[in-house]
């Protein structure tokens, strides 16, 4: 039987629940080796959980963020996380998590020289930089006259998952490639896991983490979480839809003081484009988007 389509390592909630238990650790160092590039004695082989993740604080919390963050055995401090929405604050907000937690290495009165290098990954289901053709881009400190490099004691990562296109020859696939295939397209894998292409099949991890997400889609606080979250976005759409009416209702009479008058028709699909541009933003799928507005589904592809 098929997984709810919520449910896919795409999701936060998911996401976490994957990555953010301690059990789940060994998958946690394979998919951090696989986007750091770390080979033999770099290689991360044990981590400490600063902040295990708990389904249970997760719904009383309202949903709150909740970011996976490790120490490996060299002192590095690793923050891994999958954001799902854009947001216009998010570069600022990364950044103001990445120091706080660079900084809360420190005890009080230790000296600087136990900083150890920190590094925030950021997993990202949008298109952040439309300027970039990588979709795997490191940021560190460096002098933007000579492009020397200050240190890489801190260190943002950003992975725009839509970049990655599943045309690549499947031989030709390093680890980080298969990890990005199986973010973006893991639940296609949900129903047969033993019969993953052999390739993928060759990282444990890989399959361990297949298994993990169709284990969260039975768990019930996962799916609380999840339909709250669907209720929250139906009545933001609805709560947006009632501002669109109220802002056309608005228009229309001002148009009228002014003399100004619009075709019906023309100001029926601005008002279809506007509601299906929000909904797109909430993460509505295709087809409710379509029923809502009447739009088809390649209009609204076009949206995005």
């Amino acid at each position: 039987m098929a997984i709810d389509s919520a449910i896919n390592l795409r999701n936060d909630v998911i996401f976490k629940y994957i990555f953010g238990y301690e059990k789940n650790e060994r998958i946690l160092i394979a998919l951090l080796n696989a986007i750091l590039g770390l080979e033999g004695k770099e290689k991360i082989v044990k981590l400490t959980f600063l902040n295990t993740f708990n389904l249970q604080e997760y719904l009383k919390d309202k949903l709150s963020t909740l970011d996976v963050k490790a120490e490996d055995n060299t002192g590095r401090r690793v923050n891994i996380e999958m954001q799902v929405e854009p947001d216009k604050a998010y570069i600022s907000r990364v950044i103001y998590y990445h120091d706080k937690l660079f900084t809360s290495q420190l005890k009080k009165a230790e000296p600087y020289e136990k900083l150890h290098k920190t590094i925030s990954i950021s997993i990202l289901d949008f298109i952040l930089f439309d300027d970039e053709r990588e979709l795997h881009n490191i940021y560190r400190y460096l002098n933007v006259k000579s492009k020397k490099e200050l240190t890489d004691i801190k260190e943002l990562h950003f992975i725009e998952l839509p970049k990655f296109k599943k045309d690549k020859p499947k031989k030709m696939r390093s680890r980080f490639e298969k990890w990005l295939h199986i973010l973006k397209f893991g639940e296609n894998y949900a129903d047969d896991i033993d019969n993953l292409p052999e390739e993928l099949k060759e990282e444990e991890e890989i399959v361990m983490a297949l298994q993990e997400m169709v284990r969260a889609s039975n768990d019930e606080t996962v799916r609380q979480i999840l339909e709250m979250r669907s209720k929250a976005r139906h009545e933001e759409a609805s709560r947006l839809y009632q501002a669109e009416q109220r802002g056309i209702k608005k228009g229309k009479e001002e148009g009228k003081e002014e003399g100004k008058k619009e075709g019906k028709e023309e100001g029926k699909e601005e008002e279809r484009i506007s509601i299906a541009k929000n909904m797109l933003k909430l993460n509505f799928p295709l087809d409710a988007i379509s029923q809502v507005t009447g739009l088809t589904a390649s209009e609204i592809e076009k949206l995005k």
